[in-house]
């Protein structure tokens, strides 16, 4: 409430009543004829400030908080807000409430007609006095305040709150403007959404929560007294909350209000005796803004990740900063996907596994495929600011926080400055992907030596994985299996079953890293880093590229649960999405908004096929499927249609378990977040990482439907128009690249040499057997002569150094 105040002085106070003097006649004026023109009164601005009714006014849009819960609807994680308001209705609020409101701050409030013309002569003169006393009238207060709230410049919140006649007379009239426009319900209702209350709450919903956690609607009288003794002292309630503070200022302002609602009849003087012998009774709400302060702090990550989404939703505004304004002023009641249970039983499976404090991040995100709904992200963390008793980093920077145990960085969803963690032979699934959209069958048989001479990554300066041999003045990239096993041919549900490194580097070679670069993106992979495959795109050589299958780039949880979640919902990917509801403040539905966006990335058969191939690293007999081995014992345990797969980077850099059924995905890693070229971070810890996948993986399922997938059609297992491989047995390579380029294959000689019982030099066999697509690109294999049984010439190799035996 505001008072008319000014310096004492004699000449000050006779100045100051005949200013008061011509005020009250100015207004008395103004209410005689609330519709004359006032020039001669005032300034030719005011008089244009008085014309018309300001939209603010007419037509209020105040700040509300939003607030976001649970899958459930009613499990409330956070919320968001510039200020802390809610609107109500009159019918939402106590009588008791309304009560006490028009006691403390406008008694005559349905007397007069916006300006208690009375009353600022009372409080001028007494101000005079030396008292200080209030003269705006609940009309008034409501337009000002409504007036600060819709202020976009300070020069506005300014012209709306200070402490002159001029801004006293423009709020008188635009009173008696809102006066005429407004009924006295519709003044009141306002103005209990717009009055502040302390402690960040605007408005009697907010305040009623905040000091005692209940609706308005079922406040007390000694509570409504309380709340009605702020509007004009908010800062009676400071420290109140946390147990710190005097109260005696805020309970003498209520036993004052309780007595002025005897006085005038609205409560007899039993109750306010009752009621002032109360306690204030404080029982605050607790209050959760934003992602730092939720109820749970585990789930402070998927906080993040709906916050950074919301950021980047065209439909919630032009820019950034319009979206997350939105957010928190637009008074949304937000329904998220996560699921509490599914995010506890995560939880409680990582943490059978590690503790917080350990440098190793342990996490999980799970996904419904088909919808791209984010239904838990876990991680060994807590989303935290303080970070002040965090362990050492592994990188040794001493310049910045390590991870562990807070941290407020994005570890499960990434962003632009987090990358995430190497992928390892996760990113096989690409490959295979783009093979089987070329028309390369389920059936496609590839060797699977225990290292393997690739023709797609040459070096100039001899690297750890290379080979020891030099083509053309370059060393060739020569992988080799985990282990160092050998296999014969293996078809494609064997390669990924097995994970044979070997296998897919060549299968690579065939469609092209280009290829399955592509089809990743498609999936759901972003590539945020800038070494590894878009450094090779940057210099035009992606196909030049040969590690890309075995996952030396990074990705995160969150987008490799998106990938898999497409191969599972056959072919179909949903961006991931955490919302599932978002009603306006009006009551309105935003469907647009929590529409999942999807496309079909690729066929439903080719995504069918790969499913097959996906049943074998997890131990799954479905039907057409011929898996040999597998990477994930712990999913024999699911009793569900399952697809997986594992995956080692380089060095033990990280590891993966990846499990879905038809209705629900689930990506499970290790990794360093301070360091993802942090060798060994995941070494003697690969069972952990499948155990807690696992177990996430059945909390996923528990409730849900059983679903499977269909069975592969002949053709994708078959294949379809294939043209047969000419067989090769000892004879001179030039002779074999013709035979085979003659059957319509792009036929050429693979570098170096490989063990078989053919003398040295000789051609032996192609590096895909049996049948292929016409016009793929086929090599022939040359022998080093290790198994040859007859006795050999000495030979020099042409060419240069003779390249060892190798297996």
């Amino acid at each position: 409430m505001e008072t008319l105040k000014r310096d004492r002085s004699p000449l000050g106070d006779a100045i100051a009543l005949l200013v008061c003097g011509i005020l009250a006649g100015v207004l008395a004026a103004a209410a005689a004829f609330p519709l004359v023109g006032l020039a001669g009164l005032v300034t030719e601005d005011s008089v244009a400030s008085f014309e018309s009714l300001p939209t603010e006014l007419t037509k209020p849009t105040l700040p509300q908080t939003s607030y976001v819960y649970a899958s459930d609807g009613e499990t409330l994680i956070t919320s968001f807000y510039e200020e802390n308001r809610r609107e109500v209705t009159l019918e939402e609020v106590s009588p008791v409430m309304i009560d006490a409101l028009l006691a403390a701050e406008d008694s005559k409030f349905y007397e007069h007609n916006g300006v208690d013309w009375a009353g600022i002569i009372r409080a001028a003169v007494a101000n005079q006095g030396g008292d200080s006393q209030g003269a705006s009238t609940l009309t008034m207060q409501f337009v000002r305040n409504t007036l600060i709230y819709s202020a976009s410049t300070i020069d506005e919140v300014i012209a709306a709150s200070e402490d002159t006649y001029e801004r006293k007379l423009r709020e008188a009239r635009y009173a008696m403007g809102i006066e005429e426009t407004m009924s006295k319900e519709e003044i009141l209702q306002g103005y209990l959404n717009v009055i502040y209350l302390g402690n960040q709450a605007y408005g009697v919903h907010a305040g009623s929560y905040t000091y005692f956690n209940k609706p308005p609607s079922e406040l007390t009288t000694a509570e409504a007294a309380t709340l009605a003794s702020l509007p004009k002292f908010p800062s009676f309630a400071d420290g109140l909350l946390d147990g710190e503070g005097d109260d005696s200022d805020i309970i003498d302002r209520r036993n004052w209000i309780l007595d002025r609602m005897v006085g005038l009849d609205m409560i007899t003087q039993a109750e306010a005796d009752e009621a002032q012998e109360q306690p204030l009774g404080l029982n605050p709400r607790p209050v959760r803004s934003e992602c730092v302060d939720v109820a749970t702090p585990n789930w402070g990550f998927f906080c993040d990740y709906f916050k950074d989404w919301w950021a980047n939703q065209e439909v919630f505004g032009e820019t950034e900063r319009d979206r997350l304004s939105l957010l928190k002023r637009g008074g949304f009641r937000i329904v998220t996907s996560l699921d509490p249970a599914l995010q506890e039983a995560a939880m409680d499976a990582i943490h059978d596994e590690i503790d917080d404090d350990d440098p190793r991040a342990l996490g999980s995100v799970t996904i419904t495929p088909g919808t791209g709904h984010v239904r838990s992200m876990a991680v060994n963390r807590v989303y935290s600011l303080d970070q002040t008793e965090n362990g050492e980093r592994s990188d040794g920077d001493d310049s910045k926080p390590s991870n562990y145990p807070n941290t407020t960085i994005p570890l499960l969803s990434g962003n632009e400055q987090v990358s995430g963690y190497p992928a390892g032979s996760t990113f096989k699934m690409f490959v295979m992907l783009a093979a089987l959209e070329q028309g390369w069958p389920l059936k496609t048989a590839i060797p699977s030596p225990s290292q393997y001479a690739s023709r797609l990554y040459f070096d100039e300066t001899k690297q750890p994985a290379s080979c020891n041999y030099q083509v053309d003045g370059k060393w060739p990239w020569c992988p080799s299996n985990d282990g160092n096993w050998s296999s014969s041919p293996l078809n494609m549900w064997g390669m990924f079953g097995r994970s044979s490194n070997t296998a897919f580097v060549q299968l690579q070679e065939l469609v092209g890293t280009s290829a399955a670069f592509d089809a990743a993106k498609r999936a759901g992979i972003d590539f945020y880093s800038e070494g590894g495959v878009n450094d090779a795109l940057a210099h035009d050589n992606v196909d030049g590229y040969g590690v890309f299958t075995l996952g030396f780039d990074p990705t995160t949880p969150l987008e490799m649960a998106e990938a898999y979640a497409t191969v599972a919902a056959k072919g179909l990917h949903c961006e991931p999405l955490p919302v599932t509801q978002i009603i306006k403040a009006d009551g309105a539905e935003w469907t647009e908004a929590v529409a999942p966006k999807c496309d079909q990335a690729f066929s439903e058969s080719v995504a069918l096929a790969a499913v097959s191939a996906a049943h074998c690293p997890v131990y799954d007999n479905a039907d057409k499927t011929r898996c040999s081995g597998g990477t994930a014992r712990e999913a024999e345990s699911i009793d569900r249609p399952v697809i997986g797969k594992t995956g080692t980077a380089n060095n033990d850099r990280s590891y993966w378990f990846i499990g879905s059924t038809p209705n629900a995905t689930t990506a499970t890693f290790v990794g360093d977040p301070d360091n993802s070229s942090n060798d060994g971070i995941a070494s003697n810890f690969h069972d952990e990482v499948r155990s807690a996948g696992v177990k996430t993986l059945k909390a996923a399922y528990k409730d849900l439907e059983e679903q499977s997938w269909p069975a592969p059609s002949d053709k994708m297992v078959n294949g379809d128009d294939l043209v047969s491989i000419p067989s090769i047995g000892c004879m001179d390579p030039d002779d074999a690249r013709s035979r085979v380029a003659n059957a319509g294959f792009e036929a050429s000689i693979a570098s170096g040499r490989f063990n078989s019982d053919c003398k040295e030099g000789q051609a032996f066999s192609t590096s895909i057997t049996g049948s292929a697509p016409k016009g793929s690109p086929v090599y022939i294999l040359i022998s080093n002569g290790s198994d040859h049984q007859e006795e050999e010439e000495d030979e020099e190799e042409p060419g240069g150094t003779t390249p060892p035996d190798r297996d």
